[in-house]
């Protein structure tokens, strides 16, 4: 297989990958970081690292704090000569991967060489029938949904993999040629949407993960391009949970996971994806289970996905999740990005549950313009709404919502 990469100058750099080539017995169990905001970088290392049997730590340098913790940890860069031993050092993983930190200090799940190739073995199986020959990813390596669907299946499947530094709509257009899968996230199907041009990708999929991809988009999306997007639900900690394609409302739960709920309709996780050790400043044991604040709903053998049990604004014995709140208002002309919360002092008293509603835009929007647009979508129930309007939302690297109230 080979590794291209397309260059902003417009020059290739073009890789052959082979175990012999990237094999360094220096680097046999040895603990260090991956970070590099190069992704052509961070997959060179990761392929280095998974050959030679090291354990590597993954984040995104951006994360300053998370930096300096784990040079106080002692955790060296990637390249950097081996150093003395460290907390992971006795640690059975192949990858530990951080979480984007956007609700408190980063979670890591320490994959082991298992977990991965567990969750390869099903994305083959469901991958067969498109014949893929070519992986072209638009996603950082060094989350996990980026390793599996970018590097991890292409490697193991003998497959080529595409990538660009800087992928702009156009460009991506350009590369996509029959039999490709395209690893991307709602943010580049959304902006593939309004450009003018179009290209029969019949025989192309794409997969998208990170967030919630709007049923509209995802239908314009077919319709515009005739492919399909095969939607991802997981976690870091958990790996795949569940897919679906196109603007499906129902999720099927992936092959090898047991999905079912607590008291409060709850989603609860199992499966051999799942990592058995988690670090939140210590080391946690899951015995690969997991129970998440997702509010589901199921029906038969598939789920419709709520959203967030704490980010559910409950009207006229309906819940509505914040997440669907923040599509209907990015569909408004004038709004690029909004970000909800529901804010509530934990009584079961509709007055005491307000929206806390903060949108990215360059028009002017008072509280009543947003309530009129929810309550036309929604429900035609008061409910009260503080709003922000700013410049500016903030994404990730992967193109999350930075939440912050």
């Amino acid at each position: 297989m080979t590794l291209k990469v397309f260059n902003d100058n417009g020059s290739i750099n073009e890789y052959e990958i082979k175990k012999e080539l990237f094999y360094d017995k220096e680097y046999l169990n040895k603990v260090s970081y991956i970070s590099s905001s190069k992704k052509e970088t961070n997959v060179l290392n990761m392929i280095k690292s998974y050959f030679s049997g090291a354990k590597s730590v993954l984040f995104d340098e951006t994360n300053k704090a998370l930096t300096d913790y784990l040079k106080k940890l002692n955790i060296k860069e990637f390249n950097e000569a081996r150093d003395s031993e460290n907390i992971f050092y006795d640690k059975d993983f192949m990858f530990l991967y951080f979480s984007s930190g956007s609700t408190g200090f980063p979670s890591g799940a320490l994959k082991t060489k298992e977990n991965i190739l567990e969750e390869i073995d099903v994305i083959t199986s469901s991958l067969k029938e498109f014949n893929i020959k070519r992986v072209i990813v638009t996603v950082p390596f060094l989350h996990l949904y980026g390793s599996l669907y970018g590097l991890f299946f292409p490697l193991i499947n003998d497959i080529d993999i595409i990538l660009k530094e800087h992928f702009l709509p156009h460009d991506l257009l350009d590369m996509i040629d029959d039999n490709s899968l395209v690893v991307t996230t709602p943010l580049y199907i959304k902006s593939l949407n309004r450009i003018k041009e179009s290209k029969d990708l019949s025989k192309s999929l794409f997969v998208s993960s990170t967030g919630p991809l709007f049923p509209n988009d995802a239908k314009d999306f077919k319709e515009k391009f005739s492919t399909d997007i095969l939607q991802i639900f997981g976690s870091t900690e958990t790996g795949g949970i569940a897919y679906k394609f196109n603007d499906d409302s129902l999720w099927t739960t992936t092959e090898k996971v047991i999905v079912s709920t607590n008291e409060n309709n709850e989603l609860k996780v199992e499966s051999p994806f799942i990592s058995n050790l988690i670090f939140e400043k210590e080391f946690k044991i899951t015995n690969h289970q997991m129970q998440t604040f997702d509010y589901v709903e199921f029906y038969e053998n598939k789920f419709k996905l709520i959203g967030r049990s704490s980010q559910i604004l409950k009207i006229a014995g309906k819940r509505y999740s914040t997440i669907q709140i923040e599509n209907i208002l990015e569909d408004v002309d004038g709004i690029e990005k909004a970000v909800v919360f529901v804010n509530s002092n934990n009584t079961n008293s509709l007055k005491d549950e307000v929206l806390d509603i903060t949108i990215e835009s360059k028009k002017e929007f008072l509280s009543k313009d947003i309530r009129k647009i929810l309550q036309n979508e929604l429900s035609n129930i008061k409910f009260s709404i503080n709003l922000k309007i700013v410049e500016k939302i903030e994404i990730t690297s992967i193109g999350k919502k930075i939440r912050v109230m």
